[in-house]
């Protein structure tokens, strides 16, 4: 095909009004649109040109032709919208009509008109867009705009509260105010054009079927004075200026949306903060669910002019974020200047906050997850106890020397609980892990922080607990950097004493336990005066109160003050304050020590043999010997049975070198102790051992032994003299606050008679050689020198309590089982002698690191 043959297509667009003939040959009407005439030209050599297609234009209608009236919308004081059908482009559009009924018609005429033209200025997609405009034959005017379909913002805010049972969810809250930000910024727009609309209501703006938000009504609208409207703004601002429609002095508009100078009709003050201040309103009745004020008009009107506004958060079902109630606090300032200077800017802080809400719901939605995978870690640690449990019966069952088969299913039970447990605290890694993770998308977020904060406090206690400084004090800080205040009594570290005496009025020195080169030193704080105390305040701590009261012994009470919690001294069970009952004079005699009853903490300290649990205990009253009883004061009782014609049981109790081997295993030249040719029994030179002292404490003692020596002392002193239970020897040792030795929790060998406390050759030194092995009641040689005989049988578990209360449970002295001991030895490692640690052995077995010491119970 040549040039002259190729495809050629015209498109022909003749003028406004200019001739072109239709179908019928005659030119259309002056001024109607023309037709626009399409032409295909195809123009190879050898086919005829084909005749124009032409499509015309439809004729121009009358309103009450081209629109079809499908019904009234509504009626409103300026006239009707009614739902039409536009017959040329086919499409359903609302139609404004003037009202016939006005006081005024030129003033309404030019008010109609200024709206319709001032709404099809305003181009922004929450302004409704008007389509066509023109006159009824009664000379009405009209114009029609997009029909929105849907309810008004004050519709929608009923069914929000109504359905949330009077109140706003933080999501609906968050919706209902991205909603007031399409509005702000619709009016931002006019704003920004130099036209204010001085009508703002929830009434006049509609929310549509697909989420359209739309500001209607511009009837009342007129240029914003004070505005700075951008370049090429004129447009919609000189619609307006073209009239005055607005008289001096004239009040329009709603007066429970009006800014306080359009109330009072103060033209020359209006200005699009006046609009700010509808838009505040609006805010209001988002967040509160009510009018700000309340009433007849009248009182309206006098709170509106007197700026008498109640804050949106002392008025709202809910909690109000407080950077909206300080926006709404600002949009609705009595001055004008006080306001935000135009919705744009009232816009900008909106948005700032939606941003954060968001960010924040996407963060709420994270701390669900670690919300929804905790109870699963606890049911993991659970099953992981439970199989540690299982394991522990099972191996404790068992012999040392049993065969490793019958052990295979104990320490698969153990392997498996160690699988869950590490899998319980991968788990915790991402728990974290999610909580931070929202912290990255709202880095105040209250719920993540709280849970964080929570997690922590139980870490710090913990700590704290097992004496771990260093854990309690990453804890503490990762606790005060997450608390939002719900922690501050456990941050504050504070708590209270209670205490009362038995007799009252007793004078109480309060001292407090302070290290001093590795030891915990009491040290005298001050004076608390007479008993009863009653919530005396106290830092967190460890303190030693002495009392006193006339005619009565001097008491020795410690005391652990922990994070929040108080010392009140009740007995489980009990209504009050269990009294102190201070001992008269003569209760007590040299070396008696006496151990009020109390709380105290027991074992938890992982480091010390068999250590049990930690607990808190109660523990009645008693009183100890000072030192364990001596080879002076058993030597006493051995000659006092012979004396008696007991010789065989004197011999039975006597001293002997049967390391661990029941008495009847050891032969008479086993003696500890050489008799003379009178048949009474002294100390002497052991061969290849060292020289007996008087002020040794006695070994080589078996159990049995032990509780008859009890025995006798008591016949001999009248008193009901016993062995120590084992959870009242470690009270006695160690105090209340859990420390792990007598003195404080430095392992220092020097301190007590253990391996590495000396030079030269081990063994048992005289009972006031180590003054520095005290406890806080002044018991001697706890950490060292012999361990102590306990009157009850060795348990995995530990001896009875009940219901928190220490029980005596005294072994039968017939029974075969292992009796408990405790303390530390002259021969055993420094770490085999803290206080919690504990021991064992059968009750006819004898060692030369065990002894014992006496005890009896309080009088009551």
């Amino acid at each position: 095909m040549n040039r002259s043959e190729r495809e050629q297509m015209e498109l022909t667009l003749p003028a406004r009004g200019a001739a072109s003939p239709d179908e019928s040959g005659d030119a259309p009407p002056a001024g109607a649109a023309s037709d626009v005439t399409f032409r295909l030209r195809v123009s190879p050599a050898s086919a005829p040109e084909p005749p124009p297609v032409s499509v015309a234009a439809p004729e121009p209608l009358a309103a009450e032709e081209r629109y079809e009236d499908l019904g009234c919308i509504g009626r409103g004081g300026m006239g009707e919208v009614r739902r039409v059908r536009d017959q040329i482009m086919g499409r359903v559009l609302a139609m404004k009509i003037q009202s016939s009924e006005a006081r005024d018609a030129t003033l309404d005429r030019a008010r109609f008109l200024a709206e319709a033209r001032l709404t099809a200025a305003l181009q922004h997609p929450g302004i409704v867009p008007v389509h066509d405009c023109g006159a009824l034959a009664d000379g009405r005017l009209w114009f029609t705009m997009k029909e929105v379909r849907g309810r008004t913002l004050g519709d929608v805010l009923a069914d929000l509260y109504a359905t949330g049972g009077g109140s706003l969810s933080p999501v609906a809250l968050r919706r209902a105010v991205d909603t007031f930000l399409r509005v702000c910024e619709a009016v931002a727009y006019a704003h920004s054009r130099g036209v204010m609309h001085r009508d703002l209501k929830p009434a006049n703006v509609m929310i549509g079927e697909f989420g359209e938000v739309l500001v209607m009504d511009w009837g009342l609208a007129r240029p914003a004075a004070p505005l700075h409207a951008s370049p090429g703004a004129a447009g919609a601002a000189d619609v307006l200026e073209a009239a005055p429609l607005t008289q001096p002095g004239e009040v329009l508009g709603t007066l429970l949306y009006m800014a306080p100078e359009q109330a009072r009709g103060e033209g020359d003050r209006l200005g699009a903060a006046s609009d700010v201040y509808a838009l505040g309103v609006v805010l209001y009745e988002i967040l509160a669910g009510r009018h700000p004020y309340g009433g007849q008009l009248a009182a309206v009107w006098s709170a509106l002019l007197s700026g008498g506004l109640t804050p949106v958060e002392e008025r709202a079902p809910h909690e109000v974020p407080a950077e909206l109630a300080a926006i709404c606090a600002r949009a609705m300032a009595l001055a004008p200047e006080a306001r935000y200077p135009d919705a744009g800017a009232l816009a900008a802080d909106v948005r700032s906050w939606l941003d954060g809400a968001r960010r924040r719901e996407r963060a709420l939605a994270i701390v669900d997850k670690a919300r929804a995978i905790q109870p699963e870690i606890e049911a993991i640690r659970a099953r992981a106890r439970a199989l540690r449990a299982e394991a522990r019966a099972l191996l404790d069952g068992l012999r040392s020397f049993d065969p490793a088969e019958q052990k295979a299913r104990g320490w698969r039970l153990e392997d498996e609980a160690e699988h869950l447990e590490r899998e319980a605290s991968l788990g915790q890694v991402e728990w974290m892990q999610l909580l931070r993770a929202a912290l990255n998308e709202a880095p105040e977020l209250r719920e993540a922080h709280e849970a964080l904060a929570d997690h922590h406090a139980e870490e710090l206690i913990e700590a704290e607990q097992a004496r771990d400084a260093r854990g309690a004090a990453r804890a503490e800080a990762l606790l005060r950097q997450h608390d939002r205040g719900r922690h501050a009594v456990l941050l504050a570290g504070d708590g209270a004493l209670s205490l009362s005496t038995e007799p009252e009025g007793a004078e109480v020195s309060l001292h407090r336990y302070v290290e001093r080169d590795r030891r915990l030193v009491p040290e005298r704080a001050r004076e608390l005066g007479p008993t009863p105390l009653r919530g005396v305040a106290l830092p967190r701590g460890s303190y030693l109160l002495k009392l006193r009261a006339p005619g009565h012994h001097e008491a020795c009470y410690p005391v652990l003050i922990e994070r929040g919690r108080p010392w009140d001294g009740v007995r489980p069970g009990g209504g009050g304050p269990h009294p102190v009952r201070l001992l008269r004079l003569g209760e007590l005699v040299e070396d008696d020590l006496y151990v009020p009853a109390g709380w105290f903490v027991s074992g938890g300290d992982p480091d010390a043999g068999d250590s049990l649990p930690r607990r808190r205990l109660w523990c009645d009253g008693f009183i100890v010997r000072r030192h364990p009883v001596t080879n002076a004061e058993y030597l006493a009782f051995l000659n006092a049975l012979v004396a008696s014609g007991r010789e065989a049981e004197a011999l039975e109790c006597c001293p002997r070198l049967s390391l661990g081997r029941a008495a009847s295993d050891a032969g008479p030249d086993s003696l500890r102790f050489e008799r003379g040719d009178d048949g009474r029994f002294r100390l002497g030179l052991i061969p290849t051992d060292v020289q007996e002292e008087p002020r040794m404490p006695v070994a080589f003692v078996h159990w049995r032994a032990a509780m008859r020596y009890a025995a006798w002392y008591a016949a001999e002193t009248g008193a009901p003299w016993r062995l120590l239970n084992e959870l009242e020897w470690e009270k006695a040792a160690r105090g209340v606050d859990g420390r792990c030795m007598p003195w404080g929790d430095f392992l220092e060998p020097t301190w007590g008679c253990m391996l590495g406390s000396h030079e030269g050759v081990a063994g048992r030194r005289p009972v006031d050689d180590f003054p520095l092995d005290e406890s806080p009641y002044g018991l001697r040689g706890a950490a060292g020198n012999v361990r102590d005989w306990c009157i009850n049988a060795w348990k995995r578990e530990g001896t009875r309590t009940e219901a928190g209360v220490v029980l005596l449970d005294p072994a039968d002295d017939g029974d075969p089982d292992f009796r408990a001991a405790r303390g530390g030895a002259w021969s055993t490692s420094p770490n085999l002698c803290r206080a919690a640690g504990r021991f064992a052995g059968k009750p006819g077995d004898r060692f030369g690191g065990i002894g014992f010491r006496l005890a009896r119970s309080a009088p009551r």
